[in-house]
């Protein structure tokens, strides 16, 4: 028979995981939309300390960090500045939730949310894993050996450092672009096939033409953009930073080189009948 003092640790030990336990909230939203994720800290206590972080991201600054009774934007990583904003700047009744406004396809991610409350250290409050749908979408249904125009216009009004076309199931980038005048294929698949409609990117055109296209081309295109910051050039450019502007996907019609292959076999045999009728008549 249990003890009870290993009854009264197990029971302490039990209460500690319960009090731990932080169930993972998952929220769906549509890229350009705003979304609130929650956070509900103790209620009448006095808060000294909001952070909210994304793990993949914490080194390079915070979601939103509160402190002596204000934000420091100076804390803050650079994708979420003038984006992220207190639900109530009052906190009424423990209230620490965020709205993060303007959602892209690279929020993407897990958000977590530490309170801290006067004289105790920070407790962390819930998760959120915020995953979020492009509506930029398109369809395209070519044939084999056609050019295909895959359009991507970015109206942003801002100088282009860095554009980014990728394909989901590849590794490497289909084509990259870097200040605009150091493009490249990426993968050997696409080599000399890929080339921008406007070299000089006109009004944020950085669709791309693709050279005649084969089956093995189909697949769910991704156009990325990154733009610069300030006018003065960078000897390196960080490729997470790029932005999701637009996707595409190829589908291929049952013509094109299927039907000349059948096209010839049809001519073929109408010409083995032709001679077989000749010499039997």
């Amino acid at each position: 028979m249990m003890s009870s003092s290993k009854w009264t640790f197990c029971v302490c030990l039990l209460t500690c995981l319960l009090n731990w336990t932080v169930s993972e909230e998952v929220k769906t939203v549509q890229s350009g939309e705003d979304v609130c994720l929650l956070c509900q800290g103790p209620r009448g206590a006095d808060i000294v300390l909001v952070e909210w972080i994304r793990p993949d991201l914490v080194s390079e600054g915070f979601v939103l960090l509160f402190r002596d009774d204000r934000i420091y934007e100076n804390y803050q990583h650079p994708s979420f500045h003038g984006r992220v904003e207190l639900r109530d700047p009052q906190m009424k009744d423990g209230d620490t939730s965020v709205i993060l406004k303007n959602v892209t396809i690279n929020d993407r991610g897990t958000y977590k949310c530490y309170v801290r409350i006067k004289g105790n250290s920070p407790q962390l409050i819930n998760s959120v894993h915020l995953k979020v749908k492009h509506s930029d979408q398109q369809q395209i249904t070519v044939k084999t050996g056609d050019d295909v125009t895959l359009q991507c216009l970015d109206h942003r009004g801002g100088d282009i450092e860095l554009l980014e076309w990728r394909r989901q199931d590849l590794e490497e980038d289909v084509f990259v672009c870097i200040y605009g005048n150091m493009c490249e294929n990426q993968h050997p698949t696409f080599k000399n096939r890929v080339e921008l409609r406007d070299p000089e990117m006109k009004d944020g055109d950085v669709s791309v033409i693709l050279k005649k296209v084969k089956i093995s081309d189909t697949g769910t295109y991704e156009c990325y953009v990154k733009q610069s910051e300030s006018k003065r050039w960078k000897r390196t450019v960080n490729l997470k930073d790029a932005e999701l502007i637009f996707t595409i996907t190829l589908n291929f019609t049952d013509s094109g080189a299927g039907g000349d292959k059948y096209g010839h076999v049809g001519l073929i045999l109408g010409l083995i009948v032709g001679v077989l009728y000749l010499v039997v008549f």
